[in-house]
């Protein structure tokens, strides 16, 4: 008598089963049971055993019970004993594990065969038993002569657990069996039987046959063989069969097969990227074309995938990634493989949306990111997805890059340690040119976010919608991050170039940052660049190094009182700083600024008639372009410019316009 934690058993089972798995091993033991033994006409029928229907309601009735009927040679006693051992090996050369019984109790919870059969001495019996949950494999077991002279075996699989459910659409369900056993029909060598799914309480059928022989909605459309080579110098030989799928609206798979059961799928484009979206067919009828649409999907069958498959026939015994010693061919290089052999089968379209593809990449490159033009012909493009984005492709073309830098500086670093190599020259100048081509990506790069920063700067200026204008600290912020300095702030997250070139270098920058020791300093410089003469690069604290102020206004602004005399503000820091409220950025000691420190002020505004009196008050000049004012201011003591914004526009696009023509960018 078997002795087994069956409940144990189901509910340790690690599997990727759905409610589909019992019924398609009932279906697969039906078939096997009919051609293992060469019954002719054989006929597998699924009774769908629905809840109660009720008249008035239009929806379709929930699926409570499935029965699974055939005429195979059924539960005679070799069958019988074989069912009540545990691994069973009695169908180890068919792949047969002993182990997809348990599948039933996993979904219903009740489970019963009713099996007419023959004996030795070819009389019929009629055995009946259940499915044990506790301890034994068969409960409840009866033997008895039958009263019929035919072969039929029945598996009931009762009472569907609630929180499972089976599609209620007999064409849905149909369609879903059709294509997990779609293996069955595709065997030159097999003759499936009959499979005919039954609905009594709708008085409707399907055959399964019909789809493949009538209704051509899955087409085979191509077999193969594939020879791949393994790791330890052998050879496995594999077969395809291909077929287009008119009525799924999953995406095109690739199946790994053994002992006529699908076993592991895999998206086709994850390989080949221009299978993500379906394909289609166009058929002119009466004059009128339309179009169908398919998905592929390729059946993957071979000895190495049936020596090799696991106990519960859901994945296989080698490695996904990595071949060894024992497994020589891992799942993703067949995988790999069979992707070659459909986008060879396929290339013509393949090659159609493969090119269309690239001049999307293009496209944005030219016009929207010329900074990857350098190596875009060095860039793999097959792997890139087959409608990609924007953001997809400039995140794809950031990792060729990031990947390059890496490999480029291993390079370096090798050959560093073997400059003595007789091969040393050239991969010297191999290397060479690939910092060449990063370093013109980077440039590029920069150069391009200046031409939006100029635009976003242009826009500033202007009125809102509301005809309102922008606020000083929008202006202010563009060019040095408010209350941040050069201790927090990379030389990327500023834009004081649009004010001089020179200040990207400076020593240390403080953009509206309070930095005076004084209690009664509550007013602080908008811009307070501290630089230092190139003999003082160490950044030490001394009288000489060079100090500018920055002072911004809000873009169309034309009132100011006496008091909103800019250049007097200007005057104010200053005479603070000179008096030592202010500390170095570490707090260390005052600031060393005194009359002989040089010091440049520079005042960015609309230049407007209160503005053009402060600046003959200080017996300023105005600049050529009549767009600003300049001079030496003797009481400050302070070199003093005021500039229009339109002047800071024009200068910063001048200085900027052949780097602009010559990405194309204007």
């Amino acid at each position: 008598m078997s002795k087994i934690n069956i409940q144990g058993t189901i509910d340790n089972i690690k599997s990727k089963s759905n409610v589909y798995t019992p019924l398609i091993e009932a279906i697969v033991n039906s078939i096997d049971s009919i051609t293992s033994n060469a019954i002719e006409n054989g006929e597998v029928t699924i009774i769908l055993v629905r809840e109660q229907v009720l008249s008035f309601d239009d929806s379709l009735a929930p699926i409570k019970s499935i029965e699974i009927h055939d005429n195979g040679i059924g539960f005679n006693q070799d069958n019988r004993d074989s069912f009540d051992t545990l691994y069973s090996l009695s169908k180890k050369e068919a792949g047969g594990k002993g182990f997809g019984r348990f599948m039933f109790l996993k979904y219903f919870s009740d489970v019963r065969i009713e099996s007419i059969y023959k004996n030795g001495e070819n009389q019929f019996w009629n055995r009946k038993f259940r499915f044990g949950r506790k301890y034994e494999i068969i409960t409840d077991e009866t033997n008895s002569l039958s009263d019929t002279d035919a072969l039929k075996t029945t598996i009931f699989l009762s009472n569907l657990y609630p929180d499972k459910h089976l599609d209620k659409e007999l064409d849905t369900i149909a369609r879903k069996l059709l294509e997990r056993l779609l293996i069955f029909f595709i065997n030159d060598n097999f003759i499936c039987p009959q499979i005919i799914i039954k609905d009594p309480a709708y008085a409707t059928q399907i055959i399964l046959n019909d789809y493949l022989n009538t209704d051509h909605e899955i087409q085979l459309i191509n077999t193969q063989s594939l020879q791949m080579e393994d790791s330890r110098g052998g050879a496995e030989l594999f077969t395809l069969k291909t077929f287009k799928i008119y009525f799924s609206k999953l995406e095109s798979k690739i199946i790994l097969t053994a002992h006529n059961r699908e076993v592991t799928e895999s998206a086709l484009h994850s390989f080949v990227p221009e299978f993500e979206d379906e394909f289609f067919d166009e058929i002119t009828k009466d004059g009128k074309t339309t179009r169908r649409n398919y998905i592929i999907k390729t059946y993957v069958l071979g000895n190495y995938l049936d020596r090799n498959v696991s106990l519960e026939r859901e994945s296989f015994n080698f490695d996904k990634e990595k071949s060894d010693q024992y497994f020589p061919l891992a799942q993703v290089a067949i995988e790999r493989e069979v992707a070659t052999a459909i986008e060879n089968l396929f290339k013509d379209d393949v090659n159609v949306r493969s090119e269309k593809k690239r001049e999307k990449i293009v496209e944005y490159v030219t016009s929207r990111a010329p900074w990857h033009k350098s190596y875009l012909s060095h860039v793999d493009l097959t792997m890139f997805p087959a409608n990609p984005t924007e953001e997809r492709i400039e995140l794809e073309l950031q990792r060729f890059k990031f990947q390059t830098e890496q490999e480029t500086r291993i390079e370096i670093s090798s050959l560093i340690n073997n400059t003595g190599d007789e091969d040393f020259p050239d991969r010297l100048s191999q290397i060479v040119s690939k910092i060449t081509e990063i370093g013109k990506s980077d440039l590029a790069h920069y150069v391009c976010n200046r031409k939006v920063v100029l635009q976003v700067f242009e826009e500033l200026r202007r009125r809102n919608e509301d005809g309102h204008a922008s606020l000083e600290k929008e202006i202010h912020s563009l060019i040095y991050p408010m209350n941040r300095d050069s201790t927090n702030t990379d030389y990327k997250e500023h834009n004081l170039w649009l004010l001089d070139e020179r200040l990207v270098f400076s020593e240390y920058v403080a953009s509206d940052r309070k930095i005076s020791t004084s209690p009664d300093a509550l007013d602080e410089p908008d811009l307070l660049v501290f630089d230092v003469k190139n003999t003082y690069r160490s950044g030490e604290n001394e009288f000489s190094n060079p100090l500018t102020i920055f002072e911004f206004k809000r873009p169309k602004r034309a009132t100011y009182s006496q008091d909103d005399d800019p250049v007097l503000q200007i005057g104010i820091y200053l005479e603070k700083i000179r008096a030592g409220r202010y500390e170095m950025p570490l707090g260390i000691e005052p600031i060393k600024v005194n009359d002989s420190t040089p010091v440049y002020a520079y005042i960015v505004c609309d230049i407007v008639e209160k503005i053009q009196q402060f600046a003959r008050n200080h017996q300023l000049t105005t600049s050529a372009d009549k767009e600003g004012y300049f001079g030496f201011h003797s009481g400050f003591k302070m070199y003093i410019e005021i500039m229009s914004f339109k002047k800071i526009y024009n200068n910063a696009l001048l200085r900027n316009k052949i780097f602009f023509k010559h990405l194309h960018l204007e």
